[in-house]
């Protein structure tokens, strides 16, 4: 199903409240609702800079909702239509402890209690970009807590459940990466040099998996998915990953930098102009124009007139 994934996705909101298809389980549903709302929903990565976008309430007066949210509005409107098209489940915003979270607030997810008993946690957030991705969710009644109060869904359950629903026809985008990885493991690189060999697997991966997402935040998680599992144990170990951030009174934008320094290698995603191939001077010029980062270890890159002048 293609929803319109404009600044106010209300008109999207609703769709998915009328289009529910009939002769589902209870769980089937909110697998329903939860996929559907996680194509819609990016990440606000204002909060990297603003932390007050947490308590933003939603504007349900004047029929508009951003796109753009943070777990708690997308926790609160997951929700809501849980409990207001599902009778029979119970769902409630649940406060959970993520590692390396470094917000004043803790992160929620949402528990769905059904009538059979079965209790689960959903955390919408964190799979947009699986969603996005066309990837296996990982946060659909995956986890439970520490006292082991919750159940856990399988991913051949949910797998059966998307054939049904419509939203995978064969395989997952994961199935189809890892065939692509096993054919070009068979490919003969001899002849090329490690800069080279790192090059055209980003490259290749980018010409075969390129997706247009929506929100930067989604965006960088499934590039991320990807180099993993494209990349070498030895080429992941010289990747480093930094944002570049330019704000000004009316907007806010992000660039995320893949620096292979030992390869003399970079490459930058950006929501405009997606995942290139680029220089230490582009990423020097945009440091002189307004684009800030708060690693110091990629401004002292820029720092360094030697290495600006080569």
């Amino acid at each position: 199903m293609e929803l319109n994934i404009g600044q106010n996705i209300i008109s999207s909101i609703n769709y998915i409240m009328s289009s529910i298809p009939e002769n589902l389980t209870d769980l089937e549903k909110v697998r329903y609702i939860y996929i559907n709302l996680g194509k819609i929903f990016s990440y606000d990565y204002r909060v990297i800079v603003d932390e007050s976008v947490i308590n933003e309430k939603i504007d349900y007066l004047n029929n508009e909702i951003s796109r753009y949210k943070t777990c708690y509005q997308i926790s609160e409107v997951l929700t809501i239509l849980i409990n207001g098209l599902i009778p029979t489940c119970h769902a409630e915003i649940l406060e959970r402890k993520l590692p390396g979270r470094r917000f004043i607030k803790e992160h929620v997810a949402t528990s769905v209690s059904f009538s059979d008993g079965l209790k689960i946690i959903l955390d919408l957030t964190l799979d947009l970009a699986n969603i996005q991705g066309g990837l296996r969710t990982k946060e659909f009644g995956y986890t439970t807590n520490s006292k082991g109060e919750y159940d856990i869904i399988s991913q051949k359950e949910c797998e059966q459940m998307d054939k049904k629903l419509g939203f995978i026809t064969d395989k997952y985008v994961d199935d189809y990466i890892y065939e692509f990885v096993q054919n070009l493991n068979k490919k003969d690189f001899s002849s090329k040099t490690k800069e080279e060999i790192l090059d055209y697997k980003i490259r290749k991966t980018k010409e075969v998996f390129s997706k247009d997402f929506k929100g930067a935040h989604e965006a960088t998680r499934y590039i991320s998915t990807l180099l993993t599992k494209v990349l070498s144990s030895e080429e992941l170990d010289k990747l480093r990953q930094y944002n570049l951030s330019y704000s000004n009174s009316n907007d806010f934008n992000l660039i995320t930098v893949y620096a292979f320094q030992d390869y003399n290698l970079y490459y930058s995603y950006s929501n405009e102009l997606g995942f290139n191939k680029i220089t230490l001077d582009v990423i020097s010029d945009l440091l002189k124009n307004g684009w800030k980062t708060n690693s110091n270890s990629i401004q002292s890159i820029f720092d360094n007139e030697h290495i600006l002048k080569k």
